[in-house]
């Protein structure tokens, strides 16, 4: 067979010029169907549609960037919503390799949204890289590896909305990449410690990403992959793959830890907790698993890996009856993947979240056609060494010819109507018109396998490049200068010094992160998680309270809205959807620390019901969560004044005069993690007024320093460095015994 080396076997593979070629030839393939997003001509260049990414994912990830090139960890961002913990909320990428190595090459540099759009880019090229490792080492050929390289790399699920979300695309482009390393160290291949090492990384990595309903996804395909290794091998040797499996999980599991705890620690506080479960289960519809084999059903085609690779699954014999080769074990793994991509509509999805509750915080079920994909992508290239059955292709092409002769028929009847009572139908039957022609082609090619194997890559190739340009021109691309959609409406030179040190309050009218961008602290944003203590306080609290507690400087106002009524200017005017939009600047700015010296204690409803009673006047009484008393002091010579000595996202000192005990209250939202010291002697920081932090103070003249060090990160961070030293000692276990065996 062309490019078979040798009989089968889980060894090891000669790497050559060939492969190079090939994957050289991946990443031009990706190159061609992306360029125009890095394109400098003006008459060419295209940017990654707005939407999630320029309200969402840009923005944190370029904090992330900015962050890690000042040297800190990104722990705390306090642009979007009043401040909340950047790290542990997974999608910013804050411990990401990736991210961090584009703070590297962007240096000195801001992460532009051309160089976001290439960071998309090169996980398309990764993935396809990886898909081709896999499945030339699956199948020992260099053929199926390209094969299965193109159905990954190019599919309807990598290039559809993945683009669009960048931790989503993250964990689908280390999937292959993990099966890989798994696969060759739990088979007991040459160097398989230093893919076992390398397996642990890849396993963490996926859970780095950013998105840990994918992560389960990948999890779940390589938990059942691993375990048909094992069981591949002869009994005398399962033994050490079982234990080199638990290890690939076990200490690729704590080495995520430094973001898997901050992250759970962020869940647990978080609203979505409360989410009804009708709302999480959304998924596909039963109709929409069409989108298997007829593409742009709707603006994406996330099921569709091409007719060419059904055709090979379906025609081409299998060899192996079981191990990670059988067909049995694949076509499994892909049903699992339908029944829970159909969420609510079938019984499967509910009974996991009965067993498993994690489940049901996430939403958009769908997103398991992850499985549904990489499953049929690797059943279309088991058979690649196999024989054509020759009565299955004979009914294929049976059903082709009947198929397109209903299908020439139906699109002949549809074009003699008017096409606007058809829309639709129009366009689903010129698309359906596609891949029967492709399969026809496809057909044809396997009736003379397997001297026909590189035409029908080509041909594949050919398929899914359509396929995904189409939907990058209808739904990910703009024909615009990258930075034009990004571009933050308002600049910090335009704020009054007055407000400079206050937080905005967009006031729903311009949403996003793109505050983060221009170092301007907004009251509301866009995250995945938000804790359950401020969203009843920013919900239920009147807004001129809100602005009076988190030391609010500057708003937009739509002009159709009641006046704010507060004396302030103009500083920009802005389009608007429907209305002028305008930013403008209190003329006394509310303070963002202020002293207090009464205190009540009530719990959370309570709460609220009495900030929003006008007889209560929260700016006299901080009510916090528990009782707490300050020690009675006489009144000291001193009037009461705050200065700001020094201020990071993670880090404020404060020089406070006070003429009797009380509280410092901070407009800045309550979580684990920030710690006080006055003095240098630790503090209590109590949460105030069911979301904002308070420090007691005695009379006198103090230094208060707050910082963001959680337990959490600093926990996770012991356990990731325990693991990457089991690691170290396992890889060289043999060496490191042999040398002690000499020195003893």
């Amino acid at each position: 067979m062309p490019g078979e080396e040798g009989p089968f076997a889980y060894g090891g593979l000669q790497v050559g010029i060939k492969d190079g070629l090939i994957l050289l030839g991946l990443g031009f393939l990706i190159f061609a169907l992306c360029w125009p997003l890095l394109s400098v001509d003006s008459t060419s260049q295209a940017a990654l549609a707005p939407g999630d990414l320029t309200l969402y994912y840009y923005p944190l990830i370029a904090y992330t960037v900015e962050r890690l090139q000042e040297g800190r960890f990104p722990l705390w961002n306090p642009y979007v919503l009043g401040g909340f913990p950047h790290l542990a909320e997974l999608q910013t990428q804050a411990l990401y390799p990736l991210t961090w190595l584009a703070a590297l090459i962007c240096w000195e540099e801001s992460l532009s949204y051309r160089a976001f759009a290439g960071l998309v880019i090169a996980h398309l090229i990764l993935a396809a890289w990886g898909a081709y490792g896999f499945f030339r080492w699956l199948m020992r050929d260099r053929a199926a590896g390209a094969f299965g390289a193109v159905a990954w790399g190019v599919s309807g699920y990598i290039t559809g909305y993945p683009i669009q979300a960048p931790p989503i695309l993250g964990a689908a482009t280390w999937l292959p990449w993990l099966l890989w390393t798994a696969g060759r160290a739990l088979t007991g291949q040459r160097f398989w410690r230093r893919n076992g090492v390398a397996a642990a990384f890849l396993w963490a990595m996926v859970f780095l990403a950013g998105f840990p309903q994918k992560a389960l996804y990948v999890y779940g395909i390589a938990l059942a992959f691993g375990v048909a290794c094992v069981l591949s091998q002869p009994v005398q040797q399962r033994r050490r793959a079982w234990k080199t499996g638990i290890l690939i999980v076990g200490c690729g599991t704590l080495m995520a830890s430094v973001q898997l705890l901050p992250s759970a620690e962020l869940a647990a506080f978080a609203e979505r907790l409360e989410w009804p479960f009708h709302y999480q289960a959304t998924s596909f519809e039963v109709w929409d698993l069409l989108g298997i084999l007829w593409p742009h059903l709707a603006n994406w085609s996330p099921l569709y890996v091409g007719v060419p690779v059904l055709l090979a699954g379906l025609l081409l014999e299998k060899q192996d009856p079981r191990g990670p080769r059988s067909a049995a074990l694949w076509t499994g793994i892909g049903f699992a993947g339908i029944l829970l991509s159909l969420g609510k509509e079938s019984g499967f999805f509910p009974a996991l979240v009965h067993l498993f509750p994690i489940l049901g915080v996430f939403r958009n079920q769908e997103r398991a056609a992850l499985i549904v994909a990489w499953a049929l992508v690797v059943l279309g290239t088991l058979g690649w060494k196999g024989a054509v059955y020759p009565a299955r292709r004979r009914g294929v092409g049976i059903a082709l010819g009947i198929l397109g002769a209903i299908l020439a028929g139906f699109f002949l009847w549809v074009q003699a109507q008017p096409v606007s009572e058809w829309p639709r139908l129009h366009r689903w039957l010129s698309y359906a018109l596609w891949p029967w022609g492709i399969g026809g082609l496809a057909w044809l090619l396997l009736g003379r396998w397997p001297r026909t194997r590189w035409a029908l890559i080509g041909l594949l190739a050919l398929d899914l490049g359509s396929v995904a340009w189409r939907t990058a021109i209808q739904t990910h691309w703009v024909w615009a200068p990258p930075e034009s959609l990004v571009r933050p409406p308002i600049s910090p030179e335009q704020i009054p010094e007055r407000a400079k040190g206050h937080r905005i309050d967009t006031r729903g009218h311009l949403t996003g992160g793109w505050p983060a961008l221009v170092g301007l602290e907004d009251l509301h944003g866009v995250v995945g998680l938000v804790g359950r203590f401020l969203v009843p306080f920013r919900e239920q609290v009147p807004g001129e309270r809100v602005w009076a507690l988190m030391g609010v400087g500057c708003y937009v106002w739509r002009e159709d809205e009641p006046p704010i009524p507060f004396p302030s200017e103009r500083v920009a005017s802005l389009p608007g959807h429907n209305h002028p939009l305008h930013f403008e600047c209190l003329q006394e700015p509310f303070p963002r620390y202020r002293l207090v010296y009464e205190s009540i204690a009530f719990d959370d409803e309570t709460a609220i019901r009495a900030l929003r009673d006008g007889q209560f006047d929260p700016l006299r009484v901080v009510i916090l969560d528990r009782p707490w008393s300050v020690e009675p002091s006489v009144s000291l010579p001193l009037s009461p004044t705050i200065r700001v000595l020094f201020w990071s996202p993670e880090d404020v000192q404060l020089q406070v005069q006070t003429p009797r005990s009380g509280f410092l209250v901070v407009g800045d939202p309550w979580y684990p993690g920030w710690y006080a010291r006055v003095d240098g002697q630790p503090a209590p920081v109590l949460r105030a007024y069911t979301a904002l932090r308070a420090v007691p103070l005695s009379a006198g003249e103090h230094v208060v320093w707050l910082y963001y060090r959680p337990l959490s990160f600093r926990l996770g961070g012991i356990l990731s460095l325990l693991s990457l030293g089991v690691l170290f000692i396992w890889a060289f276990w043999p060496r490191l015994r042999f040398w002690f065996l000499r020195r003893c």
